[in-house]
């Protein structure tokens, strides 16, 4: 099976016409999203395409990730739960990871981070902390609602009755989103994404993205940033300020989130990523989704040694503490500037 690279100068209606029939394919396989986060972060982009007989047989998109804080790698995909191969036959698979793996040694490369949901058949080191859930949505959101726990329900109620309501809109409400979203970042020790991450977002996938506000007294209390695929609501990026856990901002936003999705005719509701056991897993698990196994996996070169930039790591634990105690407005001066090399 032969493979090439593209060029990222323009698109082909031919792949993105396997992306959209290909199994598996999440909006971040699209050349449309590797060529975004190419120009808003000057990273280098590769998409490449297995072919056989002229037929698209498998597409993997990378993105050359430089860091002098955390180091050289290649990334499927950046900003996103998911990435890896996307193929028809075990072959295409095998052509576009062995692809992969030559262009990382060429540039010298730390580590190859593939995103998966099925692990490849390669001595790997496999990460599987993470897991995504999801809830199968109805044309009608009240079947939907009546498959709710009854404490579900009864928690969404009383956010109702709390005053909360929900605005739902494009890129006009960004900067609410991300004045609550930097907050709970702070709080987390975890350096926040930039801003322009998420207008250009808006900006090449208008039709799909959409953000939610937990709104009290006119004060966004909770938001939610969404996008969807082929069926799929992806739910990216979530926060609540905990001043406001007691009226349960979250419950009505997820369900604002999920009534309005049925209406739009999506199928499957992906809460996102979460650490198992945690209590953003816990969270999810009370609406009765489903789990999506992520199986991120990690090439290294020969002799090299895999640093993971994790928040439970001994090498990152005492910078998660001090970055808690920070100012909120460092936080958002500094955290866009090293937080693109841990997407």
């Amino acid at each position: 099976m032969s493979l090439e690279i593209t060029t990222l100068e323009e698109r082909s209606a031919e792949c993105e016409d396997f992306i959209q029939r290909a199994a598996g394919a999440r909006l971040c396989h699209t050349y449309a999203w590797t060529r975004m986060v190419e120009e808003a972060f000057g990273y280098k982009g590769y998409y490449l395409i297995a072919r056989q007989d002229r037929q698209i047989h498998g597409v993997l998109p990378l993105i050359h990730v430089r860091s002098k804080l955390f180091g050289s790698r290649l990334l499927s995909q950046p900003f996103s739960d998911y990435g890896g191969p996307v193929a028809t036959s075990p072959a295409a698979t095998e052509a576009l990871y062995h692809r992969a793996i030559a262009i990382a040694e060429e540039h010298g490369c730390d580590s190859v981070e593939l995103r998966n949901t099925i692990p490849l058949s390669h001595d790997l080191y496999l990460r599987q902390d993470k897991m995504s859930m999801y809830l199968p949505l109805a044309p009608n959101a009240q079947d939907v609602w009546e498959t709710l726990r009854h404490k579900t329900r009864n928690r969404v109620r009383k956010a109702e009755r709390s005053g909360l309501t929900v605005k739902i809109g494009g890129q006009e409400l960004i900067g609410e989103f991300y004045r609550v979203w930097t907050v709970r970042m702070r709080e987390l020790g975890t350096p926040c994404y930039p801003c322009k991450l998420f207008h250009v977002i808006m900006r090449t996938f208008p039709d799909q993205s959409r953000i939610f506000l937990a709104v009290l007294a006119g004060v966004p209390v909770a938001v939610l940033f969404a996008y969807t695929f082929k069926g799929w609501v992806q739910c990216s990026w979530g926060a609540a300020l905990r001043g406001y856990d007691s009226v349960g901002p979250n419950y009505i936003l997820n369900w604002a989130a999920i009534e309005y999705y049925c209406g739009q005719g999506m199928q499957w509701f992906d809460f996102g990523r979460s650490t198992k056991g945690s209590g953003q897993h816990t969270f999810k698990e009370r609406w009765g989704a489903h789990p999506i196994d992520l199986c991120w996996q990690y090439w290294t070169p020969p002799g090299g040694r895999l640093a993971l930039a994790t928040p439970t790591s001994d090498r990152y634990r005492n910078k998660v503490e001090l970055w808690k105690r920070m100012p909120l407005w460092a936080t958002r001066l500094i955290g866009p500037v090293i937080s693109p090399a841990l997407a």
